[in-house]
């Protein structure tokens, strides 16, 4: 594949997406179960949402961030639609932590920021020691030569 059709491909990748399991959702909205995902996040919805989340001395609020992140990725499963626009975000962080944590959690995950995500990039990483030469790669704490 050439750089051409490489870009074409990343361009046109198809954003994951994760459906909101009962666990997420309280007991009083069990009838919502089943119709509702969470969508991945571009790299500029999560700029926009912490932007919406930062005060005028340049503060970001954590739960202002995760419900404006919610407020984004929340959709109704069979259509895609969201559920909130991006003036919802006060309101959304009103919601109460039994909803909000479990559905940040959710966002997240489909995002590839939770823990797990990262622990894996962390194991899959490349690390390049100061010490190296030009020829050499560290994977995983064993050194790889690099050949031309």
């Amino acid at each position: 594949m050439n750089a051409l059709e490489i870009r074409a491909r990343l361009f046109n990748r198809t954003l994951n997406i994760l459906p909101v399991d009962d666990a997420s959702l309280p007991e009083d909205l069990a009838e919502l179960r089943g119709q509702l995902s969470v969508v991945e996040l571009s790299g500029t919805d999560t700029s926009k949402a912490a932007k919406l989340a930062t005060d005028a001395s340049g503060t970001v609020d954590e739960l202002q961030a995760n419900a404006a992140m919610i407020c984004k990725a929340l959709v109704l499963t069979e259509t895609k639609e969201r559920i909130f626009n991006d003036n919802d975000n006060e309101t959304v962080a009103a919601f109460g932590l039994t909803l909000i944590k479990p559905l940040s959690e959710l966002v997240q995950a489909v995002c590839g920021m939770n823990a797990k995500a990262l622990e894996n990039a962390k194991k899959n990483s490349l690390t390049i020691p100061a010490s190296a030469s030009n020829s050499s790669l560290l994977v995983n704490s064993e050194v790889i030569p690099v050949t031309s």
